[in-house]
């Protein structure tokens, strides 16, 4: 078993390409996991440590939004003024376990290990981010909706690592939440959680975006629902759209709570954030 610790991303894909190891970041959950999971682990495996390396701590403006660094923290995600515009993720952040959790948790973890109830990857599916990916071969982005294939499932290859997040300059500023229900408040994974940005008035709708999370395989949107709801949101509109989000998501049961449970509290929270974000709208 050998422990990689690169100086740099050009390194880190040499030694991707060379040792096939298993990435780790923060490790929050893979290490967790190692006893649950040992099938996939063995004492030949190889690990590369990233955590550290400076490239993927970044946190920039850019002229298309804001590029975030796969390493960057929980912690570092809702200190940062540059992320300020985007509070839905600082939330999510701020209520990923407890403070040593969120010291150590990445975003690019949060991605890759795919869990159905991460917190940070809800707000990014609904702000439709695309991910850098590097591998030998060179660099490609995905749409976020896309890397996620199923539970602790992604599109990346052996040889690929997550290098950024690309937030589209259009979420940033927008009236935004995020809210979950668990059962014991930031120490517990979500129930079910819910990102939703909503620009405008109940007569005139100028964006809406909801993700859900904790309650499908994936973070799940409704797409195209700013040309759904045609420039205005009623009751009724605002009814049709958890009940889509209730009927569409496929939750489990497990010792947390029932798939039923579940389908019910997405009603209630999409409905819940739609609302806390147009009553931010009022008071701008």
């Amino acid at each position: 078993m050998g422990w990689y610790r690169p100086q740099s991303v050009e390194e880190a894909i040499k030694i991707l390409e060379e040792k096939s190891p298993k990435i780790v970041c923060g490790g929050t959950d893979l290490f967790v996991q190692l006893t649950t999971r040992q099938t996939e682990f063995s004492q030949s495996d190889h690990w590369l440590d990233i955590q550290n390396l400076s490239e993927l701590k970044k946190i920039e403006r850019t002229d298309e939004g804001i590029e975030v660094g796969a390493a960057v923290t929980a912690a570092e995600i809702w200190q940062s003024p540059v992320l300020q515009p985007l509070p839905a993720l600082q939330k999510a952040a701020r209520v990923v376990g407890g403070w040593q959790i969120q010291n150590r948790a990445s975003i690019g973890g949060n991605i890759a290990n795919a869990s159905p109830a991460g917190d940070m990857i809800v707000p990014l599916a609904a702000y439709q981010a695309r991910i850098k990916i590097a591998s030998p071969n060179g660099v490609r982005i995905l749409p976020f909706d896309e890397i996620i294939t199923g539970p602790k499932k992604t599109q990346l290859a052996q040889n690929e690592m997550i290098l950024s997040v690309l937030i589209p300059k259009e979420s940033l500023g927008v009236p935004q939440t995020f809210l979950r229900h668990d059962q014991r408040g930031g120490t517990d994974i979500s129930l079910v959680s819910v990102a939703a940005l909503v620009k405008g008035t109940t007569s005139k709708i100028e964006l809406a975006q909801i993700a859900i999370g904790a309650a499908h395989y994936k973070p799940m949107v409704l797409k195209d629902l700013t040309d759904r709801l045609d420039g205005t949101l009623t009751t009724d509109q605002l009814d049709r759209i958890a009940e889509w989000y209730a009927e569409n998501c496929q939750p489990i049961s497990d010792i947390r709570a029932s798939a039923e449970y579940r389908r019910a509290m997405v009603k209630v929270f999409v409905k819940k954030a739609i609302t806390e974000v147009l009553s931010l709208n009022e008071s701008l």
